[in-house]
């Protein structure tokens, strides 16, 4: 019943319906997106697909509303692997593989970083829970961190259920929770999207599918997710309802070649494709959840 549940979801669909991309080119291999409101900006690990490789070849790039390229060295600081970004006021934060940068949207300089050297090597994504506090997820020791912005120090968030290779976060603040996924473990399809109750930090799985999930994205009581599929140009969007738990299939009109940490801006699903380089603008609305 599983298999044929995933059968009937990653299936084909009917093109008629399909979304059209708008695609900006020119990167190497983009991890992640964030926004202002009035410009976008982009974290690429540099020419190899070695996430982990401490190389100083990666940089967050900025662009304009529309996609193009204003600075391809936003950011001064030597960076190996740069993948989640987050905004809080004029700080962009980024992960780097072993440690967490702060940087000045204003001139890109940095203004301190948070080493993890001792714990973990492939951070990921983060989360900014408030001015004092973000959330960041560890992917390859498969752990969640809660860090103190203030004294710059970091504690383990012990959750009562494993989420293998956790990756993509999203806070729900007025119900305190914290939307996960996973990119799972041994290069298989069985990571897991669901939630962390941070009262109690249990962790409640939202479906059955599993999948290599990357961005995560909550707007309108709707959970949306990337799934990678394989590592090919394979990639799909999910939706869940959250109060029906309902999922859907975004009707792209083609696999996104591994579509990472990805936003809504606006109207747009705005997706980083990590294999292929390229970042893609897709039409957003309510109406694409009813599709399927």
């Amino acid at each position: 019943m599983k298999n044929l549940f995933k059968m009937m979801l990653f299936g084909s669909i009917t093109l008629s319906s399909a979304i059209e991309a708008q695609t900006v080119k020119g990167f190497n291999h983009l991890e992640s997106v964030v926004a202002d409101g009035r410009y976008f900006y982009v974290a690429d690990i540099g020419k190899n697909l070695t996430p982990d490789a401490k190389d100083g070849d990666g940089k967050i790039l900025k662009l304009d509303s529309k996609g193009k390229i204003l600075e391809t060295t936003f950011a001064k600081e030597t960076l190996n692997a740069p993948k989640g970004l987050a905004i809080h006021k004029d700080i962009l934060f980024l992960t780097d593989i072993d440690r967490i940068v702060a940087v000045d949207k204003k001139t890109g300089t940095t203004l301190y970083q948070i080493d993890f050297s001792n714990d973990a090597h492939f951070l990921n994504d983060i989360a900014i829970w408030d001015a004092n506090t973000l959330y960041v997820s560890a992917t390859d020791v498969s752990k969640l961190y809660k860090v103190n912005l203030l004294d710059k120090t970091y504690t383990e968030v012990v959750i009562d259920k494993p989420i293998a290779g956790i990756n993509g976060l999203f806070c729900y603040k007025k119900a305190n929770l914290l939307y996960v996924n996973g990119l799972g473990t041994n290069n298989k399809s069985n990571g897991v999207v669901g939630f962390i109750n941070l009262k109690n930090n249990t962790f409640t799985q939202l479906t059955v599918a599993e999948g290599i999930y990357d961005g995560l994205f909550v707007a309108n009581d709707v959970l949306y997710t990337s799934n990678w599929v394989a590592y090919e140009k394979k990639g799909i969007l999910l939706s869940i309802q959250l109060s029906t738990r309902r999922i859907n299939r975004l009707p792209l009109a083609e696999p996104i070649a591994g579509p990472a940490d990805f936003i809504i801006e606006g109207n747009s699903f705005v997706v980083p494709a990590m294999i292929s380089g390229e970042l893609h603008f897709l039409p957003y609305t309510n109406s694409l959840t009813q599709k399927f």
